[in-house]
């Protein structure tokens, strides 16, 4: 026969676990989100950094102005200099909104229905402004 003791021993003990399994949970995604942030702006610096080094190399000039959208992927092809640039610093703006995407998901899964709400409107914003401010 278990006492009152051992049975408040027994729920402590279980809500001590499931605390635990939370906060590795959530520092799993937190690690997550570092990674992607991090990554996403090594990745940006590489493209900006090699394509500064091609302009050293070709000695042309800094570009005035980024490449459209419908051009990037052709002048890409070619390591164009100006689409590399174009290119990191497009990856540059949207490492932040990786990370809106994945606390979207961390809270879709957590069924936290005021943070979905939240971060889907910042998200929906963050869309919303890239889509306006692209030409």
């Amino acid at each position: 026969m278990i006492g009152p003791r051992q049975a408040i021993g027994a729920v402590q003990r279980q809500l001590a676990s499931l605390r635990k399994a939370a906060v590795a949970e959530v520092e799993d995604i937190n690690r997550l989100i570092s990674h992607v942030l991090r990554g996403g702006v090594v990745l940006s610096l590489s493209f900006l950094i090699f394509a500064m080094l091609l302009l050293v190399v070709e000695g042309g000039p800094l570009p005035d102005s980024a490449v459209p959208p419908r051009d990037l992927l052709a002048r890409l092809e070619r390591f164009d200099p100006d689409a590399l640039m174009t290119l990191g610093v497009v990856l540059l703006i949207l490492t932040p909104v990786a990370r809106v995407v994945l606390s979207l998901v961390s809270f879709v899964e957590e069924r936290d229905a005021r943070f979905v709400l939240i971060t889907g409107i910042v998200l929906a914003n963050l869309l919303a402004s890239l889509a306006l401010g692209v030409r």
